[in-house]
């Protein structure tokens, strides 16, 4: 008689159980290949801050050799035109919303906008923000941001004034192509994510561009091989406890 973890009901339990084991060594792998990733991007992040800014002029950028790079631009801030990114945090985690102001680029007629930062939620009205414009001409750093254009897709958010105003004022996200439709001057097809000026922790108060995280996937890496070494470690048990049990009698009749 073959032996009773041999029988077919038991191979379909160790096909089973080694599938599953396989399934969670491979996604704890895979998590750990997330975390490469993730430790690449802040690495190249990181480089892009300490290379010397490229200047914007308003006439011949090239967006996509600007996008991800450090930049430079100098102009007067359209203050009356700012809105603000709502759903932000600052780096302590409080609640809040970003200011982008459009800035109006020395010798062009051309503008960009600029995420100047976080504002906390109380100052997000246009009567709370008019504290904060700024009516010189100013040089901001910053790092250039593809235009957040939201997804083709019902389940993607919206933005939409509000009842009975024909302007929008809190926006989702960055998206250059809608908010150019309520700002006269002509809007570069990307933003500028401003830098913070070292030790200055007025508002608006732009994100620290080096308070880097890894994400979970290390904690969800040992997660999986926590989950795998538990089966191992159930299976082997419920095998051994299967080799205890008495065969029954008659079996080598």
């Amino acid at each position: 008689m073959a032996h009773p973890l041999l029988s077919p009901a038991w191979i379909l339990k160790h096909l089973f159980a080694l599938a599953v084991f396989v399934m969670m060594i491979g996604l704890g792998f895979w998590q750990l290949a997330r975390l490469d990733e993730r430790r690449a991007a802040n690495a190249a992040r990181v480089a892009v801050l300490d290379q010397n800014p490229i200047t914007v002029t308003g006439a011949g950028d090239d967006p996509a050799a600007l996008v991800g790079r450090k930049v430079r631009l100098s102009g007067t801030f359209l203050n009356d035109e700012s809105v603000v990114l709502r759903g932000r945090k600052s780096d302590t985690g409080v609640d809040g919303v970003h200011l982008l102001t459009p800035l109006r680029i020395s010798g062009s007629p051309r503008a960009i906008l600029v995420d100047r930062g976080w504002l906390p939620t109380n100052q997000r009205s246009p009567e709370a923000r008019a504290a904060y414009a700024v009516d010189r001409e100013v040089t901001v750093e910053g790092i250039a941001r593809p235009a957040e254009i939201p997804a083709d897709s019902p389940l993607a958010g919206r933005d939409l004034p509000l009842p009975g105003e024909t302007r929008i004022d809190a926006w989702l996200r960055a998206d250059v192509p809608a908010i150019q439709a309520q700002v006269d001057a002509e809007l570069l097809p990307f933003f500028v994510e401003q830098l913070p000026a070292p030790g200055d922790a007025a508002l608006p108060r732009p994100s620290d561009p080096r308070r880097l995280d890894e994400g979970p996937h290390l904690g969800y890496a040992l997660q999986w091989f926590s989950f795998a070494a538990i089966l191992a470690v159930v299976y082997t048990a419920l095998i051994r406890q299967q080799l205890r049990q008495p065969e029954p009698r008659g079996a080598h009749a």
